[in-house]
């Protein structure tokens, strides 16, 4: 699990690379500069449409939209103030806080399912006869043995492939082989030069490898397949805890804009995949769109945090092994709905 040493150690890798970010006038338009970090992702839909339809700039906002290799950098840039916002998870937030940093906070909720699609060469599945069909212990089961590819260690496909072998009764140190390997991307030639055997990640990519015929689909996180991940605080915006309450009216902006833009997500999504497409590099229409279909049942529409969900989500983060620790539910701990109209 990424540790806080680890954390300040990506943090001055980031300052090279990423721009520092303040409020104030971007480019003498009047606009608020703000940085967001994040690992390109389909369930981001609703801030590559708010960047793409001009909806930030009519909340006043000149967002810059860095994309990382992982969604575990993102925790390193808040943290440091290199990125106004990251979008997270509760798994990082509870780690950090255990480790001493609390700087962070969830400010606006993306996804309330975790909807990492786990893909594998078919010829591997076919010879542990193992399909999306198989008893979910059955789909953790055939996983012993594999080379298993993540992005990066302790990031959200290693943690909850690390789950699937514990659920199996496996050793995730013994058992399988981990490899980090980087993006969507990199996951997707990876498994289809067979250097892995099996990955997961939030879709497209995983969805590309089923269509171009070097994958299948054994579990798929956003149509609900894992039961004690189907009700599930997942990911979030986060935003330094400081640099929030300094900042009020902007926060507000950005999530508002985010609002906005999930109406026409969730009303086209034919259109959305349009829009969203440079962002997500694809070439393929038709598996985005499949992509965001799929997406919506998990889509948060309002950006608001449920208590209950949150008390769940981080019983349940401990319980399976993901967390440390339990965390803490309170509103004000690790997430607050003081900047979205709740």
């Amino acid at each position: 699990m990424r540790g806080l040493r680890q954390s300040t150690i990506l943090s001055a890798a980031l300052l090279a690379v990423l721009p520092l970010a303040a409020c104030g006038d971007a480019a003498g338009n009047g606009r608020t500069e703000i940085t967001v970090a994040s690992l390109p992702s389909a369930f981001l839909a609703a801030m590559y449409v708010a960047e793409r339809d001009g909806t930030f700039e009519r909340e006043g906002l000149a967002v810059n939209i860095v994309e990382l290799q992982s969604g575990a950098d993102g925790v390193a840039a808040a943290v440091s103030g290199t990125a106004q916002f990251a979008d997270i998870g509760f798994d990082d937030l509870v780690t950090l806080t255990e480790e001493g940093e609390d700087s962070l906070v969830m400010v606006h909720n993306l996804v309330r399912r975790v909807t990492l699609a786990l893909v594998m060469n078919p010829e591997v599945a076919r010879e542990r006869e193992v399909t999306r069909e198989s008893p979910i212990e059955d789909r953790y089961a055939a996983l012993k043995g594999l080379r298993l590819g993540v992005t990066s260690p302790g990031a959200a496909s290693d943690r909850y492939l690390r789950y699937y072998l514990r659920e199996a009764g496996l050793d995730p140190e013994k058992d399988a082989e981990i490899i980090a390997i980087g993006d969507g991307s990199s996951l997707l030639a990876a498994l289809e030069t067979k250097q892995i055997d099996a990955y997961q990640l939030s879709p497209p990519t995983p969805y590309v490898a089923e269509a171009e015929g070097f994958g299948t689909i054994l579990i798929d996180g956003a149509a609900g397949d894992v039961p004690a991940l189907a009700d599930f605080a997942y990911t979030g915006f986060a935003a330094n805890r400081a640099w929030a309450e300094e900042n009020p009216e902007t926060v507000g902006a950005f999530t508002r804009a985010l609002n906005s833009a999930m109406d026409k997500v969730q009303a086209d999504t034919a259109a959305a995949a349009e829009q969203i497409a440079e962002r997500m590099s694809a070439d393929d229409l038709g598996i985005l769109e499949q992509t965001l279909d799929a997406l919506l049942p998990a889509l948060s529409r309002d950006g608001c945090f449920d208590a209950e969900s949150i008390r769940t989500t981080l019983a349940t983060m401990h319980d399976v092994g993901i967390t440390p620790a339990e965390g803490d539910p309170a509103e004000g701990a690790l997430w607050t709905n003081d900047y979205n109209d709740c």
